[in-house]
C-alpha cells in the first residue's frame, strides 16, 4: 500500500472503500469521503481501493492511504467467474485485505453478486451460518427494522430462512433492542399463505415462541403493506424477494418526496428533513451478515452521499465492537434452535 498520510501508530480503525465497479465517478466518491473527516473520529483511517490513475487525483489526507489495483469488475460481469479471474481486482484486493486483517472493515458499491462470492470465498463464517445475507436497516412508523436477505441470495433453502432470522435477532440485540421480534414477509398473514418453503419455514419459526416463554419472538407473516407499521424489529425474506421489496420502497419513496418537492413550499412542510428520513441514499448500505469481517454494500447508485453515510455507519459499528456482539449472540444458548433442535424435528 502506498501511503499519502502521516499517521502515527496509535491504533485505529482501518475502513477499506472499493472505488471501483459503480456507477459513480470514483475520484468523486474519494473527495465526498475525505469532506467528511471533520464529521468521523481522528482514529479512522480510510485505505482507497483503485487503479493508479483514479489514485493519482487523490489529495493527500492524514487519514488517507491508497492501495494500486490493476483490474476492475464490472457490473454486468458474471459474479463468480469475475472473482476467480480478476484477482487483482479493487474488490478482491480490498476482500483480501480484510481477511487479513490489514483492514478492519470494507465498503463496496460494486457488482453485489461479487461481493458477496468473494466474501464467502475469503471470510469465515460465523457461528451457525452456512450463507452470507444482505442486511439492511428501513425508516417505519415506530423504529428502524432489520430486512433480510435483501439480494445475497435468489435462491433459497428453509433453513437458510431461519438463519436469517438468528442473524437478524443478533444484529438488533447489538443495537440494544433486548428481545427482539420477528415477521416472515409473505403474501398474506395466515400460516398457510406462500410457497411450500415458507409455509415450513413458518412452522418452524413458531418454535421460537417456546423456547422464550412468555415472550413472543415470531410474530408471523407479515404483509408487504404492514412492513413500514414497525410491528416487528426483524423481517425475514428470501434474497430475491427481499430485493425487489427494497427497491421497491426505494422507488415509492423517491416518487412521493419528488411529488411533494414539486407541489409544497418549504414554510408549510420540512422537505429537508423529510428527505433524511425517507431518501435511500440518505440511508447506510446493507451490512454482509454471517461472514466474519465487517462488510457493508452501499447502495443506491453509489451516489457520494452514499457513501458517506455508509462510512459513518461503519464507523459507528466498528466503535461499538459490532462483530463480536453478533458473535457472542450468534453463539449463545438463545440461538441454538437455528441449527439443531428446529432441524431434527
Amino acid at each position: 500500500m502506498q501511503k499519502k498520510n502521516n499517521l502515527s501508530s496509535q491504533e485505529i480503525f482501518r475502513i477499506g472503500i472499493d472505488l471501483m465497479g459503480c456507477d459513480a465517478q470514483p475520484i468523486d466518491i474519494a473527495k465526498a469521503i475525505i469532506a467528511i473527516f471533520p464529521e468521523i473520529p481522528s482514529s479512522i483511517a480510510i485505505v482507497f481501493f483503485g487503479t493508479q490513475e483514479i489514485l493519482n487525483e487523490i489529495p493527500a489526507h492524514e487519514q488517507v492511504t491508497v492501495c494500486v489495483t490493476n483490474e476492475v469488475i464490472t457490473m454486468d460481469e458474471d459474479p463468480l467467474f469475475a472473482v476467480r479471474r480478476k484477482k487483482t481486482s479493487s474488490l478482491f484486493m480490498a476482500m483480501k485485505s480484510l481477511q487479513s486483517k490489514t483492514i478492519d472493515a470494507l465498503i463496496s458499491a460494486g457488482n453485489t453478486g461479487a461481493l458477496i462470492a468473494s466474501a464467502n470465498l475469503l471470510l469465515p463464517k460465523l457461528p451457525g451460518i452456512d450463507r452470507a445475507a444482505l442486511l439492511t436497516l428501513l425508516p417505519t412508523k415506530l423504529h428502524p427494522i432489520a430486512v433480510l436477505d435483501v439480494g445475497a441470495n435468489p435462491s433459497f433453502k428453509v433453513q437458510h430462512l431461519l438463519q436469517y432470522a438468528a442473524m437478524g435477532i443478533a444484529y438488533q440485540k447489538s443495537r440494544g433492542i433486548k428481545h427482539p421480534t420477528v415477521g416472515l414477509l409473505n403474501i398474506g398473514a395466515e400460516a398457510g399463505k406462500g410457497t411450500p418453503e415458507i409455509r415450513n419455514a413458518y412452522q418452524l419459526l413458531e418454535q421460537l415462541n417456546k423456547t422464550t416463554p412468555p415472550n413472543l419472538t415470531f410474530i408471523g407473516n407479515i404483509e408487504g403493506r404492514n412492513v413500514f407499521n414497525g410491528i416487528v424489529d426483524v423481517l425475514v425474506t428470501d434474497g430475491f424477494t427481499g430485493n425487489v421489496f427494497l427497491k421497491t420502497a426505494e422507488g415509492i419513496a423517491s416518487f412521493i418526496l419528488s411529488q411533494l418537492e414539486g407541489n409544497i413550499s418549504e414554510p408549510q412542510l420540512n422537505l429537508s428533513t423529510l428527505r433524511k428520513r425517507l431518501h435511500y441514499a440518505e440511508y447506510p448500505g446493507a451490512v454482509v451478515a454471517g461472514v466474519d469481517g465487517v462488510v457493508m454494500k452501499c447502495h443506491g447508485d453509489g451516489s457520494p452521499t452514499a457513501f458517506r453515510e455508509s462510512l459513518k455507519a461503519i464507523s459507528r459499528l466498528l466503535a461499538h465492537n459490532f462483530l463480536e456482539h453478533v458473535k457472542s449472540e450468534l453463539s449463545s444458548e438463545t440461538h441454538h434452535w437455528s441449527l439443531s433442535s428446529l432441524f431434527k424435528k
